[in-house]
C-alpha cells in the first residue's frame, strides 16, 4: 500500500474524486499500487494533495492535520501551506512499498485507520513494540537539536532483545544519536537482569563510559504495575509501553505521543521514578577510587574473569607485581586499599576455580619491541607515569606459562588488535562481588551490586563462547607464549 492509498483508504474516497481534475482509473490504480509514482515537485502533486485535503475538510473529525504531526513531528505544520507542502512530501516519499517503511507507518499512523476524535487502540503485540521503539529513535533523530532523553525501564529488556535482528538495530540506531550529540539518561530497577546478549551489552557498556548513558537504579521489587517503558525527548515527543497482562508479551501495547500535553505527563511519570533513582557504579575510578571497594570479600572459589590489552593484573604474586612496576610500599598499600581486585593474583584463588584471562597480542608485541612501556590504568591510579621494564613482561609470560602448566582451570586466550578491538571495552568481573570495566586513557567504572555484577559475569561467559574454539585452546596460548619467551628471553 503506497501513502497514496493510505490516504484514499483513511479518508474513505474513491478513484471519482480525481477524474475532474483529468486523472482515469488507471492511474488512480497505479499511484495506489506503486507502479507509478507520485514525482515531488509536480503540479500534480499538488493538486493530488489538495483534492484530499478537501475531502478531509468535509469530515466531521478531519485527520489529516494530525497525521502530519506524527509523521513530521519536527516540522512546521501551522501555516495553510506548511500543511500543503508537508502533504506533498508524504505523497512523494521514496520506498513506500518497501516492507520496512510500511511497518513503520502502521506502528506510527495506525491509529487513525478508525479516528473518531477519540485516539484509537494503541498498536499491540511484542513485534509492534520493537518496531514502535525504532521508529521512535528515528523521531528523536528528526529533532532540531541534540536532546537529553530519558528512558524508564521497569523490566529487563532481554524480552524485546530476544530478537538479535532489533537488539542490533537498537543499539545502532542509539549509537548515530548519539553521534550527533544526543544523550541518554537510563532509569531501571535494581533487580533487573542483564541482557544475554554480549554485542548489545558490550556497547551500551562502550557508551556509558564515552559518556553517552547514564544509568539510575531504583529498588521496587514488587511492582507489578502496567508501565514497562517510558520515554520522553524534548517537549513534545514522548513514548510508552505497557501490559496489563504480567507476562503475556502478546498483550504489550505502544504509544507514542506529538503533543506537549501528552510528553509534559509522561516527564512527571519519569520524574517519580527518577526521585528515587539512585548510581550502583563508581565512575573515574582509577582516578578517584574513593574507597568504593573498602571491606569487600573477593571469593576464592568464584570464576574470575579479565579482559584487558596487556598482562598486568591478575597474574603476578604481590612482591613480583611491585617490583614489575617499581611500586613504593605506600604505592603497594594504596593498590590493595583501593584497587583490591586487580591486585589479587591466579593462585589467590583455589585451584579448581574457573579463571579466564584474554589478552590483545599485537599490544604484547609492540610492548615487547621496546625498552618499557606505560601501564595507563596504573598511572591514573598512582597518579605518576607507571612502567613496566620488557624483562618484567616476559617474567609476567613465563608466569602465566607456568599457571598453564599448574591449573586445569586456568585459561588464556591472545587476540589479535582485530579482534580486541572489537571487544570495545576492557573488563575484569571476581564472581558476583566486583567488577571494573574501562577504555583506555578514558573512562574507567566499578560496580559492587550483586544482580549487575552477577549478570557481567554471564556476560562475560558469553563474550568466552564467541572466540572461536580454535584460538582459546592451551596449546594455542602455549605456542605463542613459548615463541615469545624463546625470543624476548632476557
Amino acid at each position: 500500500m503506497t501513502n497514496f492509498a493510505f490516504l484514499m483508504d483513511l479518508l474513505k474516497i474513491s478513484a471519482k474524486n480525481f477524474l475532474s481534475l483529468g486523472f482515469d482509473h488507471t492511474l488512480v490504480s497505479r499511484w495506489r499500487t506503486g507502479k507509478r509514482r507520485i514525482m515531488p515537485g509536480r503540479s500534480q502533486a499538488a493538486a493530488i494533495a489538495r483534492i484530499f485535503r478537501d475531502a478531509d475538510a468535509l469530515r466531521e473529525h478531519p485527520v489529516i492535520d494530525r497525521l502530519l504531526e506524527i509523521q513530521y513531528p519536527t516540522q512546521p505544520c501551522a501555516a495553510d501551506d506548511e500543511k500543503q507542502a508537508l502533504l506533498e512530501r508524504f505523497l512523494t516519499e521514496k520506498g513506500q512499498t518497501d516492507a520496512d517503511y510500511q511497518k513503520k507507518r502502521e506502528v506510527r499512523l495506525g491509529c487513525l485507520q478508525n479516528h473518531t476524535g477519540i485516539s484509537a487502540a494503541a498498536p499491540r503485540g511484542i513485534d509492534a513494540v520493537r518496531l514502535g521503539l525504532l521508529d521512535f529513535l528515528d523521531l528523536i533523530g528528526e529533532l532540531p537539536q541534540p536532546q537529553e532523553f530519558s528512558f524508564v525501564f521497569t523490566e529487563g529488556l532481554s524480552i524485546y532483545l530476544d530478537d538479535a535482528s532489533f537488539g542490533n538495530l537498537f543499539i545502532t540506531k542509539l549509537m548515530k544519536l548519539f553521534e550527533a550529540g544526543h544523550r541518554m539518561c537510563s532509569i531501571m530497577r535494581s533487580d533487573s537482569t542483564v541482557s544475554d546478549s554480549w554485542y548489545f551489552h558490550k556497547i551500551k557498556l562502550y557508551a556509558h563510559l564515552e559518556g553517552y548513558i547514564g544509568t539510575l537504579y531504583y529498588n521496587d521489587f514488587m511492582q507489578q504495575g502496567s508501565e514497562k517503558i517510558l520515554c520522553v525527548a524534548g517537549d513534545k515527543l514522548a513514548l510508552t509501553v505497557s501490559r496489563e497482562v504480567l507476562w503475556d508479551v502478546n498483550d504489550t501495547c505502544i504509544s507514542i505521543y506529538y503533543d506537549t500535553k501528552s510528553a509534559k505527563e509522561v516527564s512527571e511519570r519519569i520524574e517519580e521514578y527518577r526521585s528515587r533513582a539512585h548510581m550502583l557504579a563508581h565512575y573515574e575510578y582509577f582516578d578517584r577510587p574513593n574507597g568504593w571497594f573498602a571491606g569487600i570479600d573477593i571469593l576464592r572459589d568464584q570464576p574470575s574473569y579479565l579482559f584487558s590489552r596487556l598482562p598486568h593484573f591478575g597474574i603476578s604474586a604481590p612482591d613480583d607485581f611491585a617490583e614489575s612496576f617499581a611500586l613504593s610500599h605506600d604505592e603497594m598499600e594504596t593498590i590493595w586499599r583501593e584497587f583490591y581486585p586487580l591486585a589479587l593474583d591466579i593462585r589467590f584463588f583455589d585451584e579448581g576455580t574457573p579463571i579466564r584471562h584474554v589478552f590483545c597480542e599485537s599490544d604484547i608485541e609492540d610492548a615487547l619491541m621496546k625498552q618499557r612501556h606505560q601501564s595507563h590504568e596504573l598511572t591514573a591510579m598512582l597518579g605518576r607515569k607507571a612502567w613496566m621494564p620488557t624483562r618484567s613482561l616476559v617474567r609476567q609470560l613465563t608466569t602465566i606459562q607456568a599457571l598453564l602448566k599448574e591449573r586445569k582451570n586456568y585459561e588464556v586466550c591472545f587476540l589479535s588488535k582485530e579482534r580486541f578491538d572489537g571487544l570495545l571495552v576492557q573488563i575484569g568481573v571476581w564472581g558476583n562481588e566486583a567488577a571494573v570495566s574501562w577504555i583506555e586513557k578514558k573512562q574507567s567504572v566499578s560496580c559492587k551490586n550483586y544482580m549487575i555484577v552477577s549478570g557481567m559475569q554471564s556476560l562475560c561467559v558469553t563474550a568466552w563462547n564467541e572466540i572461536p574454539a580454535e584460538m582459546r585452546t592451551r596449546s594455542a596460548a602455549t605456542r605463542k607464549l613459548n615463541r615469545w619467551v624463546r625470543i624476548y628471553r632476557i
